[in-house]
């Protein structure tokens, strides 16, 4: 590490471009998701849509999608210990109906655009490195500000505010129903795992350990505090925040529509940025959302109503870049199903027995290449009930026997979703749909001028000393609804 103000030799880098060790070991290297060998094994596993099962249900007539943003700062110039995260969460609500007919004469209605579309914005602020409540260590300041966010954070649109606290104790519970309380795997505090499970109720608790009895607060059971420093950068747990915020204002929406009228749920469509899917220390999460999701559909059937189309789009990361690469030999209008040993040897380089999926995914993945040629990687969940992954089984010659997780009549809502996804495209980014490029824009956080606004937002806040510039010059968004 340099010192502060300490510039590397404009001729530094020469030993390492010379190093015929460098040089050697590059030579060795391969990148297993961008490579395309066998084009046969892309082609054998590709489906017209047309050809995939179909469920009966009425066309989505709108559409939610959600996107978020983070930025971390420092809050001190000259002290990048001092450090502030800050998080913007996006949901924006399409009439499908009156988005396509903004674009009636051949030329988009600008107005009519806007018209078809409603935003709810979310934000919280969190406190990084270095900064502290009062009394407290800096692990426990971020886990009481998560929590204080997951309270404080929601949305009325039905009601009396429902808040992301709300949805997690309902992915708790059932649709509709949320849990009195939330299991807790092991104290952040003495991280002792308790027999049987300790639970915490919305409001929070105490340690039943003996000799512990610290504060518990619900947003502990997310686990999200295990990746926090106290030295240095904190944007992991920032990431796993915004996630896991992105996912509950979802539910928030769907549990929604659900106790105020369940039959608007089988037209809609329901997009998040990213797979179905949670990571690091959340992933035993997506049981939860497993659960809620399987006795949604099931309520939802003996009523005889259609169950919503949920889908996530990854917009990057190493299955983008394999579509990306082989999308040459993937037809417009075909899907793609990526079965465990394809993904396996292709896509994350591991053996052909390797359980993919076993931990984060409440939905599984596939390639979609549209009508006009744009390649799409989706998640969606399996239905009516049962884990989009599972352990793949060997038959006695050696091959891979392709279980019912793998087949498309697992996934009835799949080509609904994409004749959905396909007329929702844009051109104004590569691979993009309308409705998670208008989530985007309303959650982003924007680098330059938007960062330095939050910096000095964390200065002021902190009594920090701070740049002549005052946020007097700046005007403040407009969040909420539009």
């Amino acid at each position: 590490m340099s010192y502060d103000q300490e510039r590397a030799s404009r001729i530094g880098h020469v030993p390492t471009v010379l190093s015929p060790a460098v040089a050697e070991a590059m030579k060795r290297w391969v990148t297993p998701s961008v490579s395309v060998e066998e084009p046969t094994q892309i082609t054998s596993r590709l489906i017209p849509l047309d050809e995939v099962p179909r469920d009966q249900r009425p066309d989505p007539s709108f559409t939610i999608a959600f996107d978020g943003s983070n930025q971390e700062v420092e809050a001190r110039a000259g002290f990048p210990s001092v450090r502030v995260g800050f998080l913007q969460i996006a949901g924006v609500y399409v009439d499908i109906l009156r988005f396509l007919n903004a674009n009636r004469s051949g030329l988009v209605d600008a107005r009519e655009l806007e018209r078809a579309q409603i935003t709810q914005t979310v934000n919280a602020v969190l406190p990084g490195s270095n900064v502290t409540i009062k009394g407290f260590t800096g692990k426990e300041s971020w886990r009481a500000e998560f929590d204080r966010a997951l309270h404080e954070s929601g949305i009325d649109d039905f009601g009396a505010k429902f808040t992301l606290a709300d949805a997690l104790m309902t992915i708790h519970g059932a649709p509709g129903r949320p849990a009195p309380h939330a299991e807790l795997a092991k104290c952040p505090s003495c991280e002792k795992a308790s027999s049987p499970v300790q639970t915490v109720p919305p409001g929070g608790g105490r340690c039943s350990q003996s000799g512990c009895g610290e504060a518990l607060h619900l947003a502990d059971v997310l686990r999200v505090y295990e990746e926090f420093s106290d030295e240095g950068e904190n944007l992991g747990p920032l990431n796993r925040a915004m996630n896991i915020a992105e996912r509950l204002l979802l539910v928030a929406y769907i549990d929604g529509f659900y106790r105020e009228d369940p039959s608007r749920l089988s037209q809609g469509l329901f997009i998040t940025d990213g797979p179905l899917a949670l990571y690091g220390p959340m992933a035993p999460m997506k049981s939860k959302f497993l659960s809620y999701w399987e006795q949604l559909c099931s309520d939802l059937d003996r009523r005889d109503i259609a169950a919503p189309l949920l889908v996530g789009i990854e917009k990057t990361g190493r299955f983008v870049d394999h579509a990306r690469a082989i999308q040459d030999h993937i037809k417009p209008g075909h899907v793609m199903v990526l079965d465990t040993p394809y993904v396996n040897q292709y896509i994350v380089n591991q053996k052909p027995e390797h359980f993919y999926g076993q931990d984060e995914f409440y939905g599984r993945r596939f390639f979609y290449r549209t009508t006009t040629g744009e390649v799409l990687v989706v998640t969606v969940p399996r239905l009516p009930s049962g884990r989009p992954y599972e352990k793949p089984q060997k038959n006695p010659d050696g091959t891979f026997v392709s279980g019912p997780e793998e087949q498309l009549a697992s996934y009835p809502t799949l080509r609904a979703t994409l004749e959905a996804l396909d007329l929702l495209q844009t051109r104004l980014y590569p691979n993009a749909v309308i409705p998670v490029a208008l989530a985007h824009s309303a959650s982003s956080l924007p680098l330059g001028t938007g960062r330095s606004v939050l910096t000095l937002l964390a200065q002021q806040a902190l009594n920090m000393p701070r740049d002549t510039i005052s946020l007097s010059r700046f005007k403040p968004p407009r969040y909420g609804q539009r």
